[in-house]
């Protein structure tokens, strides 16, 4: 059942400074073999960050830490409520681990595919930042002991306007992310 699969998470706020919340940790199970290649309501899939009152739409960037193995997703919604087939969908450590990819859409043939070897980590956390502009540019970094490294940069010719933000993980792979409150 789907909202069995879904629903399935653990939530831990934790809170600085001034009561205000720093970061909200989130388990999420392997929603079992779904992307937006082949699903389309894949959405339905997605754990929506507004659930938490996150809203990176706002600042049009989105920081997270995450841990899993492969398969770890972003999706980029038209819809704040993410019930929407306009969706950029961003898997991290795809095809074992091994590739980035983006692509816009439910079978759409426009996908951008990274080479991204071992770019996840069972056992450790990886620290990114998503951000997009309203011109339609997608951009992903990795922090590093040397920064920030861009992982993706890409422009779409005709934008979507990014309403809502969620995260799933897939293919059998579960994974532990903490949402950041803002971007560096």
């Amino acid at each position: 059942m789907i909202s069995s699969m879904v629903f399935k998470l653990a939530v831990l706020v934790t809170v600085g400074y001034e009561n205000g919340v720093d970061e909200i940790w989130i388990k999420t199970l392997s929603s079992g073999n779904v992307d937006a290649s082949d699903t389309p309501d894949v959405f339905n899939y997605y754990n929506s960050l507004s659930n938490y009152h996150l809203y990176p739409s706002q600042t049009k960037c989105f920081r997270f830490s995450i841990k899993s193995c492969r398969d770890a997703f972003i999706l980029l919604s038209a819809a704040i409520d993410l019930q929407s087939q306009d969706v950029y969908e961003i898997c991290l450590g795809g095809y074992g681990n091994s590739e980035v990819y983006l692509r816009r859409k439910c079978n759409d043939a426009d996908t951008l595919v990274i080479s991204t070897p071992d770019i996840l980590n069972c056992t450790g956390t990886i620290t990114m930042e998503v951000r997009w502009t309203i011109d339609g540019s997608i951009f992903l970094y990795m922090e590093t002991a040397a920064g920030p490294e861009t992982i993706l940069n890409w422009r779409y010719p005709i934008p979507l306007p990014i309403q809502g933000v969620g995260i799933m993980t897939g293919w059998g792979a579960d994974g532990i992310w903490i949402i950041e409150q803002t971007c560096k």
